[in-house]
């Protein structure tokens, strides 16, 4: 946990609203708080002694109930980082305040944390940790609200040409993006892939897909040990095609584990002879509702977006993608 190294004038100081009203800028002017761990504000540096050190914003009590996610922006580095939020709210049974982690791989330059509905009025600090000793150089920081995005619209997680091992050349799909695409039972993840074994040599194409969760300790993903073929000796599905795209369905077990931040870290792609190219959730189609006029709540206002995500406010006959609160569905005005 970090301790408390920041002023009151400081604090007061560290939440510069930007000209967006749906952004919240974190100061990149002093991270006063941290452990094991130096930030130079002239370079916005941040230096890391340890492994798993970490360097941030105390912020004591603050409601960021107006916001959805926390984003920290960085020059890519070798090594894993990532980004807690700790709350004022103790868990049952617990001492300190509720700390939830979204893992950045190494390579990424940017980390979208969703805050907790729940308690994301009462935040504690905010904080960068690093998995190995060096330097994260940052570029940007702040608060923001949630995408609109079309409901029924194929979200890609991954993309790229990632030949699986067991653990090094893993694929790793933070928490966070299932919990950013709102995932729900009836979805499905499609993996795009090339079989690059040689089952005469017996050398087979095997895939695993497993939680990474919070201790660092593996479980095989429920929906996938449902999956036709999956053995459950060895975790994994022996894959014959040459190429093709392999799919699992969530079901609500899955959709708990893979949004469940405290629990788990990532999503992990695993495995032996298979590259993968692109791993793509395909949400269930959910029916489009006919609505005859605009009415909006007094205490939960709706706000209207055309499929492009733009916003309209006098929506005129069409379709449109609506936002009330957390709540997002595809509705025909007529």
């Amino acid at each position: 946990m970090i301790k408390n190294l920041l002023s009151f004038a400081a604090v007061a100081a560290l939440a510069v609203s930007s000209v967006n009203a749906e952004t919240l800028d974190l100061s990149l002017a002093d991270l006063g708080a941290g452990w094991g761990s130096s930030y130079d504000a002239e370079t916005k540096t941040i230096t890391y002694d340890s492994d798993w050190s970490g360097r941030g914003w105390w912020l004591g009590d603050v409601d960021y109930s107006a916001y959805d996610e926390v984003v920290v922006e960085f020059e890519p580095v070798e090594f894993d980082i990532q980004v807690v939020i700790q709350y004022n709210a103790i868990a049952e049974g617990g001492t300190e305040g509720i700390s939830e982690a979204t893992m950045g791989t190494a390579g990424a330059s940017k980390i979208v944390a969703p805050l907790n509905a729940d308690i994301k009025n009462s935040v504690k600090q905010i904080y960068v940790q690093s998995s190995k000793a060096g330097t994260v150089t940052l570029k940007a920081a702040y608060l923001q609200n949630a995408a609109v995005v079309d409901p029924d619209a194929v979200k890609e997680l991954w993309s790229g040409d990632q030949a699986l091992d067991w653990w090094e050349n893993a694929i790793k799909i933070p928490v966070a993006s299932f919990v950013a695409a709102k995932i729900k039972a009836g979805d499905k993840l499609e993996v795009s892939y090339v079989n690059t074994g040689d089952a005469a040599a017996q050398k087979y194409c095997n895939l695993k897909v497993q939680l990474l969760l919070a201790n660092w300790d593996q479980a095989i993903l429920p929906g996938f040990a449902l999956c036709e073929g999956f053995q459950e000796q060895y975790g994994t599905v022996n894959i014959s095609e040459a190429s093709g795209v392999f799919s699992i369905t969530l079901g609500e077990d899955d959709v708990k584990e893979l949004t469940d931040a405290t629990a788990n870290q990532s999503l992990m792609f695993v495995g032996e002879n298979i590259t993968v190219t692109k791993i793509d959730l395909v949400p269930a189609k959910s029916p489009t509702v006919g609505i005859d006029n605009v009415a909006v709540e007094e205490n939960a206002p709706v706000e209207y977006y055309n499929l492009q995500g733009v916003k309209v406010v006098n929506p005129a006959n069409g379709i449109y993608v609506v936002r009330q609160g957390n709540k997002v569905s595809k509705v025909l005005v007529k």
